[in-house]
């Protein structure tokens, strides 16, 4: 479905938006003393936009960045026109902060708006949001985007996995949002509950978390739902970045609002279509705070900018295939926990819960995936299974990587986030 004609620009008067939008930005971002003295060190200034290429002379942003003008440095605004604040977790220490004025806030409410439009949500729909309403983006921008289409929303929250699938069941939900662990787990509960043939659902949207084609899979096998994936970030906007379309060819940057580009993370060189690195997003549209030109720390590549079989003329980008700083070097191979999942979640035999565990044995690192199983029980079919997965690990990481398969329920649930990586290595 198709919202607004923007989705559909062609692309000359697109890029001829972008270039407008870009200058009035990267003049807004000059009157911030914080972002002025970056520009400067870069020896660029607003008049030096020109063109979309003129976009590489600007400094890169980084996530350093908001920390260190924490919590006022990058404001844009005057106070008194700052209606709401959002935040990273900072579990790891000071979080990025995100502003948003009256008009930032009615443009992410149209974007989230945008990407339920995208999967199919319309004003015909109820739509269960299963994560928490506070300063986590996903609770408050699909809240106000659902809203805005018109559908019921019923603002659950977090957790509960058995009382939210009776608001499904109770109230007929036909949509939903979540992060893809907990798709999981609302899939596991509803087998062993029983009730997964009793619920009205149909789509799912979820993000906030890498997660892969053996995921989705089993999320929509377990809900008899079609999902989708979708991307954002605090330090854009929150979700409401890009999104798949019932194409699920790749996910659509809105490129009204958004320019992206995809460099080399080591040498910082643009990179072409289909290649992977980086993801660098600017915020075209950001009233608060600049967002120009900021390392993601997310791999994806651009896909080829055919027009997408949904209509649409705004970039693809591929799914998100991990973050830089997920990877980990284990016998001087570089792997990232995604990997493992695509190799193991393909597996119907495997269950909903799966980590892996980084150790030492003598002078080596080691690596072993603990997963749990429906045929534990079958001694001659777990121990097949296993060397199945073994082997086909090995052929997608070139080392050997231990797998260890347990009952269902073996590995102890969470709540939030999904932790999939345990490092229990020596220090050398």
């Amino acid at each position: 479905m198709i919202r607004h004609k923007e989705e559909t620009l062609p692309k000359r008067e697109l890029k001829q938006l972008q270039l407008k939008r870009l200058k009035e930005v990267v003049l807004k971002g000059w009157k911030v003393p914080y972002y002025k003295t970056k520009m400067k060190n870069n020896g660029v200034t607003p008049e030096d936009i020109k063109t979309l290429d003129d976009l590489k002379k600007m400094p890169f942003m980084t996530k350093e960045d908001f920390l260190k003008a924490f919590p006022f440095g990058l404001l844009g605004v005057k106070m008194k026109n700052v209606v709401r604040i959002h935040a990273t977790s900072g579990t790891t220490g000071t979080p990025s902060t995100a502003f948003y004025t009256e008009q930032d806030v009615d443009n992410w409410t149209e974007l989230i708006a945008r990407n339920l439009n995208c999967i199919g949500v319309t004003a015909n729909d109820i739509f269960q949001n299963t994560v928490s309403h506070g300063l986590f983006t996903g609770g408050m921008g699909f809240l106000q985007g659902a809203q805005r289409v018109g559908a019921m929303v019923i603002p659950f929250g977090g957790g509960m996995t058995i009382k939210q699938l009776e608001f499904m069941r109770d109230f007929n939900v036909t949509s939903f949002h979540a992060i893809p662990s907990f798709g999981l787990k609302l899939a596991e509960t509803a087998k062993k509950e029983g009730v997964a043939d009793e619920l009205s659902l149909r789509l799912g949207m979820l993000g906030a978390e890498n997660w892969s084609e053996g995921t989705r899979k089993k999320i929509e096998e377990g809900l008899n739902i079609e999902a989708y994936d979708n991307y954002g970030l605090t330090e854009l906007i929150g979700p409401g970045v890009a999104c798949e379309c019932p194409e699920k060819n790749g996910l659509h940057i809105w490129e009204d609002h958004f320019l992206c580009e995809v460099i080399d993370p080591e040498t910082d060189e643009l990179l072409g279509p289909n290649a992977d690195g980086e993801i660098v997003l600017t915020a075209l549209t950001k009233e608060a705070f600049p967002a120009i030109r900021f390392r993601t720390r997310d791999l994806c590549s651009l896909l080829d900018e055919d027009i997408c079989g949904c209509g649409r003329t705004h970039q693809r980008i591929s799914r998100i295939k991990g973050r830089i700083d997920d990877g980990f070097i284990i016998r001087g191979v570089n792997i990232f926990p995604k990997q493992i999942e695509e190799v193991i979640m393909k597996f119907p035999e495997i269950g909903y819960n799966y980590y892996i565990k980084l150790w030492t044995k003598g002078v080596m690192d080691e690596i072993t995936v603990y997963a749990e199983t429906n045929n534990f029980n079958d001694t001659h079919a777990r121990i097949a299974l296993q060397r199945e997965i073994t082997r086909a690990l090995y052929e997608t990481v070139r080392i050997r990587v231990n797998v260890e398969l347990v009952e269902e329920d073996g590995i102890p649930r969470q709540e939030g986030k999904a932790k999939r990586l345990l490092d229990e290595r020596e220090e050398k």
